[in-house]
């Protein structure tokens, strides 16, 4: 890491466990060096609840934070991603966190979307870049696991929950699910990975970026590789030797692979039937059927990928990889691609080129139905910069379908006395509709909530935070 790079530790609680729909109420961030040291003053931020969104009774007892909590000490959510991105968009930074990409690095960019910003540049402009070090941690357990002590869960297989982690090594880790607390436990289980194995923690940095884990492939030779991911499950130290064989049809930060610990039967199958197996339900596939080891594996979201050296010898014996299994799969995907390179290749991208997509009609949710044009982003940014006052005032002819009623949801939601009385009873009806037909309706939040508390042993502190979050929600409901 040069000295202009920077981590900028980060951690969200929220609404629910929906990245896509669920609302920040919580955020904390801290800012290190490469020592992981820490430069800068930490960060804690409260996001203002809104009617739109039903929260989660499961979210309030695992957070303890109520909608009146997040109300009275949060700013807009607008104001609330505004400082958010103005942190994680500092030129050389690496944003990181623990199980972020996955989820974490999803609230930031929907959060993003909703408020106009450009939900992608702090990725990956001015030096910028991404890394988890969930997938960090997985590896340490396959590759290097001496000098960690790992947690062991009811049915014999290691816990990754960070306060499992932190709890057998001896790190502080105040209030899980304190967003704070969760940061600097973050940063504690790096330092002690990287004091455990400091060759690993530094190979695995430098790989993180989309360039780096590109200029592993190699598609003519079909060189194989480790990919360390949590899809692979414990039983197989979330670790598989892979071959990748060709690039996704639609998506260039994707790669189509092969798991070389399963025999490649599929090679002669016909790209429907493949897709079928592949993307079917596992309970809903034909008795006797398995699905292929196919997989793709996206270049942009810091993926474990390493060179297959690092399982030779005493680390295949440990992990239980057949050496002579991989060479003889890698062999037989060898030998069919040599066949026929066009027909190997043109096959394997149908499976994913012709899949389909359930259409949103929600734009807070439809982020990724396509990017917004230089046009549209000049205006979004007017928007940004606009004095909220002056909003219904301005025109702002946007190309894109999804961006005038993102605009309107975008001023009801962070600047709701700026709407006159009939955009705000369009709001009141939009959020009603929400609560009876939405993803979390009303009688789906009553039912949870009736759970949580007859939920064995639920504290009393836990039942007081749900009635205060009830009281919330039958507030807005009379206000409907």
């Amino acid at each position: 890491m040069s000295s202009s790079e920077s981590l900028y530790w980060h951690d969200y609680e929220t609404s629910g466990a929906n990245a896509v729909e669920d609302r920040p109420w919580q955020f904390a961030g801290i800012r290190t060096n490469a020592d992981l040291e820490i430069i800068g003053e930490p960060l804690t931020l409260y996001a203002k609840p809104t009617p739109d969104r039903l929260p989660h009774p499961a979210a309030v007892r695992v957070t303890g934070i109520t909608p009146q909590e997040a109300e009275s000490k949060g700013d807009p959510e607008a104001e609330f991603i505004a400082r958010i991105h103005a942190e994680l968009a500092q030129p050389g930074t690496c944003g990181i966190g623990y199980n972020s990409i996955r989820f974490d690095d999803e609230i930031t960019r929907f959060a993003l979307w909703r408020n106009f910003h450009d939900a992608y540049s702090r990725e990956w402009q001015n030096g910028n870049s991404r890394w988890d070090l969930l997938d960090v941690t997985r590896a340490y357990r396959a590759l290097r696991p001496t000098g960690i002590t790992w947690p062991v869960r009811d049915d014999g297989q290691t816990s990754f929950r960070l306060e499992d982690l932190t709890a057998v090594n001896g790190i502080e880790h105040g209030a899980a699910h304190d967003a704070m607390a969760d940061v600097i436990a973050t940063i504690e289980m790096a330092k002690l990975l990287k004091r455990s194995d400091g060759e690993l923690f530094d190979t695995l940095y430098r790989q993180r970026t989309k360039r780096a884990v590109t200029a592993l492939l190699d598609l003519e030779q079909l060189t194989p590789l480790v990919h360390v991911s949590g899809m692979f499950g414990n039983a197989r130290h979330n670790l598989a030797v892979i071959v990748p064989v060709a690039w996704h049809p639609q998506n260039n930060s994707e790669v189509i692979c092969v798991d070389l610990g399963s025999a490649p039967d599929f090679l002669d199958e016909d790209a429907g039937n493949l897709r079928e197996q592949l993307f079917t339900p596992r309970d809903a596939l034909p008795e006797g059927v398995q699905r292929p080891p196919l997989q793709t594996i996206r270049l942009n979201r810091a993926p474990v990928l390493l060179r297959a050296s690092w399982v030779a010898g005493e680390a295949a014996e440990r992990l239980s990889l057949d050496g002579d299994r991989h060479r003889q799969h890698l062999a037989a995907v060898r030998a069919a691609r040599a066949s026929d390179p066009k027909a190997f290749t043109s096959r394997l991208q149908a499976i994913w080129q012709e899949r389909e997509f359930s259409e949103r009609s929600d734009p807070d949710v439809m982020l990724y139905e396509g990017f917004i044009d230089n046009h549209d982003r000049s205006l979004c940014e007017q928007v940004v910069a606009a004095d909220p006052a002056s909003l219904s005032a301005q025109a702002f002819p946007f190309q894109d379908r999804r961006l005038p009623e993102l605009l309107f949801r975008y001023r009801a939601r962070n600047y709701p006395d700026t709407l006159t009385p009939q955009e705000a009873a369009q709001w009141r009806e939009h959020c009603q509709q929400q609560w009876q037909e939405g993803s979390f309706t009303l009688s789906q939040f009553e039912q949870e909530m009736a759970e949580e508390r007859a939920r064995p042993g639920v504290s009393d502190a836990t039942l007081a935070a749900l009635d205060t979050l009830d009281h919330w929600v039958r507030a807005l409901s009379a206000q409907g």
